[in-house]
């Protein structure tokens, strides 16, 4: 039987979306056009040549045209949607690849689809014009694909005389291909581990770009107030950004350098040797659309912490973390306390067991059948 043809817009590929258009590769004929800028794609922060490297599907990044903000201008989603005649289209955001697909749908007979990103706090305030755009795809799709399901249940409340449907799809990857990189990286958890002489200490890993939105900040003023009394623990800032040189004068001020790491940006391996060693990742964020580091870590075996507007805390609850109010430090630093009392000092490194919940396989099935039905 022939495959039904999928075309899929979205600006790049990514480490936590490349598994779902494998996936989506052996149940239908997919095409992939990219449309991220030059600038956008340089500030992805992992190698992108990587990734594309294992793309087993039909893809082509495309950005001659004017480019807006994150949008592509172009007749380039014209020009795809004739040539490739799709019997679905996954769009990507309320950007102009939607408003294009949304505008040939009649013409070429295809279902439509769009991936929405937003956080609980994110789709719940949005501005007028934002709001009336949204309300123009809703009307006009077959359904809407979230990552929350706070999400769902919000947009299935507020639009109900339209016919558009709404899918929760979290941003996770496959939890075999995931354990495959954490025993590859194994043996250098075990070299880090004897480095930096975490045996008897409790770590804390804190995974993204040291900027304001993700309130690396914050962490660090509780950290240093834990510290006090908590002298085991360490603290691992994983990746760059405009705070690092701030976050390094603060933690010389209080006299912790011995127990703040600052190791950069770092490749897979070495991310994954980490996740093998880290107990604890602490996604601090003030505005956080998903965080895809959460769903690693959890297949890692660690606890997670989050913020409330951190899209990805669906996937935590009081068996593998806990959520706290943004911005508020007393309620991070008791979120870390308790979970701080669930975990043991660090001994020999192993594999740890997953503390993920959902399922890649049920979920891609779950998709499959969304946009077949």
């Amino acid at each position: 039987m022939q495959k039904k043809k999928v075309l899929i817009f979205h600006p790049y590929l990514a480490p936590y979306r490349i598994d779902l258009y494998n996936s989506l590769s052996r149940i239908f004929d997919i095409n992939v056009l990219l449309t991220g800028g030059d600038k956008e794609l340089a500030t992805l922060g992992y190698d992108l040549q990587t990734v594309n490297q294992q793309a087993k599907f039909s893809y082509r990044y495309y950005s001659k045209g004017l480019i807006v903000g994150r949008h592509l201008i172009s007749s380039i989603y014209y020009k795809v949607i004739k040539n490739f005649k799709p019997d679905i289209v996954l769009a990507h955001e309320l950007g102009i690849n939607t408003l294009v697909a949304i505008f040939l749908k009649s013409a070429y007979r295809y279902r439509l689809f769009v991936t929405i990103d937003d956080s609980p706090n994110m789709a719940t305030s949005y501005q007028w014009l934002r709001k009336l755009l949204r309300t123009f795809v809703i009307s006009r799709a077959n359904g809407l694909i979230v990552v929350n399901p706070q999400v769902k249940d919000y947009l299935a409340q507020e639009y109900t005389k339209y016919h558009c449907q709404y899918h929760y799809l979290p941003i996770i990857q496959d939890e075999e291909v995931l354990r495959e990189k954490l025993r590859d990286a194994l043996p250098l958890s075990i070299r880090m581990n004897e480095q930096y002489l975490f045996r008897g200490k409790k770590l804390i890993l804190f995974i993204g770009r040291l900027i304001k939105a993700k309130a690396p900040d914050l962490l660090l003023e509780v950290f240093a107030r834990l510290h006090n009394q908590h002298t085991d623990l360490h603290l691992v800032f994983i990746g760059d950004g405009a705070l690092k040189k701030d976050l390094k004068e603060y933690s010389v001020s209080c006299n912790l350098t011995d127990v703040v790491h600052f190791v950069g940006q770092l490749n897979s391996r070495e991310l994954f040797a980490w996740y093998n060693i880290g107990q604890i990742l602490a996604l601090p964020s003030r505005h956080e659309p998903f965080g895809a580091v959460v769903n690693e870590a959890l297949v890692a075996g660690c606890e997670v912490i989050a913020s409330d507007s951190v899209g990805s805390s669906c996937l935590i609850d009081k068996t593998n973390g806990a959520i706290f109010k943004t911005n508020d430090a007393h309620s991070l630093e008791k979120a870390l306390l308790q979970t701080l009392e669930k975990i043991k000092p660090l001994d020999d490194i192993d594999i740890k067991n997953s503390k993920m919940k959902a399922s890649f396989s049920v979920n891609i099935n779950e998709l499959k059948d969304f946009i077949n039905s």
